[in-house]
């Protein structure tokens, strides 16, 4: 299992004061969380924001379509799916992708 297979969800404009136990409590609404990232008080981090690890591109999706735009104590939640850079992939990642590829193409029968 590769990390692609972790959607990751970047979340912003958070209240600055809220919990990481709220957060899980909110974000895991809409399914499986893999892994919640909240920054800590250190000066790279900007405040306001997370990043969510779903198990899945179902819940991924859902926390999407539902997060965005929510008023949570007065701010307004942007939620937006994280991209892999292709320039950071490896030759390995390209090479598991592609035998992935082909499996599901055999699985379907396509060619």
């Amino acid at each position: 299992m590769s990390s692609f297979d972790f959607p990751i969800v970047l979340i912003k404009n958070l209240p600055f004061n809220i919990s990481a136990s709220s957060l899980y409590e909110l974000l895991g609404k809409y399914g499986n969380i893999h892994q919640l990232r909240v920054p800590d008080n250190s000066k790279d981090a900007q405040p306001g924001t997370c990043i969510v690890i779903y198990s899945n591109m179902d819940s991924a999706q859902k926390a999407l379509k539902e997060l965005n735009g929510i008023n949570l104590h007065g701010r307004y939640i942007v939620a937006n799916l994280h991209g892999v850079e292709k320039s950071k992939l490896t030759h390995e990642d390209f090479i598991y992708r592609k035998e992935e590829l082909e499996k599901l193409k055999q699985q379907y029968g396509i060619e």
